[in-house]
């Protein structure tokens, strides 16, 4: 099931804002089986899988970018952390969520 997810790329640092400010507000399709989230394991598999589609839609995202690599890593968390907060919510699963409220600590 795709699913698609209007994220909104938003920056903790100065750091971040220029190299976000490129990309501003991206779409993606999330791919992920409605049917495994109907049991807590099969929701923490599918979060795995969402959040490494996740991840590398953001690593994409600062191709090319030259700025040092912790900076660039660290935009690519923040990316990672809001959008694949922000697929959990538009999923609106109860499973998918607890997995993900566990994730975040």
């Amino acid at each position: 099931m795709t699913r698609s997810l209007i994220a909104a790329a938003l920056v903790l640092s100065a750091f971040a804002a220029p190299a976000f400010a490129a990309t501003g507000d991206f779409k993606m399709d999330v791919k992920f089986s409605r049917a495994s989230l109907a049991t807590p394991e099969g929701a923490s598999a599918e979060y795995a899988k969402i959040r490494d589609q996740v991840a590398q839609r953001c690593a994409d995202a600062q191709q090319g970018s030259n700025k040092m690599n912790f900076t660039r890593d660290f935009q690519i968390e923040t990316c990672t952390d809001r959008t694949l907060s922000a697929a959990v919510r538009d999923i609106a699963n109860p499973n998918l969520t607890a997995v993900h409220k566990a994730a975040e600590g």
